[in-house]
């Protein structure tokens, strides 16, 4: 497939390996492993689960988690009253991630726009949930307390794979864990999506989106993994389809006129505006994915908070992104194409305008 590049972009690769990728961890204290330009392109390799060959079984992988948590025991969850989660000893996540990229120019107060241009996955994933004598783990731990992993292998040509005998799936690729760095010195699991993006599992983020992060640390500290084939809104038994990017391409602009627009993740796709939520209380995530589509269409549209409102109950849909991730999700599509107005002809691209 051709890639949207321009005959005068700057074009990095960076490949996942021991030096350019961690466990599933955030830390500002963490070296970049490539500078860019504000506007460059990367090229990013992604990394599958904990190192894992295809036909890895549940016995392995809970092996090789047990060590990863043991090789890195003073991670946490980082506290937040926002989200609801709280400063828990957890050690690293089982994703790997690629990164930190370190982008020109970008400062606390920024805004980082990540185009997302092209995704090539290799051709395998897994899913699985854990045995409940390791980790309590998924939507539904009680009622499959032995767990259970099995991987798929997707046909390229036609873009799908058989989940079993007479069903098929289309793959929709897209990074489920792709943030930057947090302001908060610490070791920070990824496991909880926040204010710095992070494992986000929003299936929205495929080719062709854009999306949106507050800058919390000098250069961003742009890191991404735990790349999924293939989601339903709701993640509900830990995993989606869950494998590896052989190029995840994206476009990192430092945006500093957006400050007022943007202070939490959110993403635009040619039809929608995508506005997220993140709290342990699944309730509560809906009421902020609710809160922060009346703060966006008040600010960036300029409707009356109360017609936001009313707007958001007769046109916005509210969809769970994922319930396994200890600060769940609740995202809200608002529709572009409400906005017919001549006043919002500017309003209604693929970027923010301020």
């Amino acid at each position: 497939m051709k890639k949207p590049y321009g005959p005068n972009d700057t074009v990095h690769v960076l490949k996942c390996n021991d030096q350019t990728s961690t466990d599933g961890f955030w830390d500002n204290s963490c070296k970049a492993v490539l500078h860019v330009k504000s506007g460059d392109i990367v090229e990013i390799e992604t990394g599958i689960h904990l190192g894992m060959k295809p036909e890895t079984n549940l016995d392995e992988w809970t092996d090789s988690f047990k060590k990863v948590i043991a090789e890195n025991p003073n991670v946490h969850t980082f506290a937040d009253a926002e989200t609801g989660t709280e400063k828990l000893r957890k050690g690293a996540g089982h994703h790997r991630l690629t990164g930190p990229v370190h982008v020109e120019g970008a400062e606390p107060g920024d805004v980082l726009e990540i185009e997302i241009l092209h995704i090539e996955p290799y051709p395998y994933g897994f899913n699985l949930n854990p045995r409940t004598a390791f980790l309590n783990l998924g939507f539904l731990p009680e009622d499959f307390p032995d767990g259970s992993m099995r991987w798929y292998t997707l046909d390229q040509k036609s873009g799908t794979y058989e989940f079993m005998d007479g069903v098929t799936i289309k793959a929709r690729p897209f990074p489920g864990s792709i943030g930057v760095e947090l302001g908060e010195q610490g070791r920070w699991s990824n496991i909880p999506p926040g204010k710095h993006g992070g494992n986000m599992d929003n299936k929205e983020l495929v080719t062709g989106t854009v999306l949106y992060l507050p800058v919390h640390t000098p250069g961003a500290g742009l890191k991404t993994g735990d790349s999924h084939l293939a989601q339903g809104n709701g993640e509900v038994n830990l995993n989606a389809l869950e494998g590896a990017f052989k190029c995840l391409s994206l476009r990192l602009s430092v945006r500093k006129d957006l400050g007022s627009i943007v202070n939490w993740p959110m993403a635009s796709t040619p039809d929608n505006w995508v506005i997220m939520g993140f709290h342990t209380n699944l309730e509560q995530a809906t009421k902020m994915a609710v809160r922060k589509s009346i703060d966006f269409l008040h600010l960036y549209y300029g409707m009356p908070r109360s017609e936001a409102y009313a707007f958001c109950s007769q046109a916005v849909d509210f969809n769970i992104t994922q319930l396994v991730d200890y600060a769940k999700g609740v995202h809200g599509l608002i529709p572009k194409r409400c906005f017919t107005g001549d006043r919002f002809t500017d309003k209604n691209g693929l970027l923010l305008t301020p």
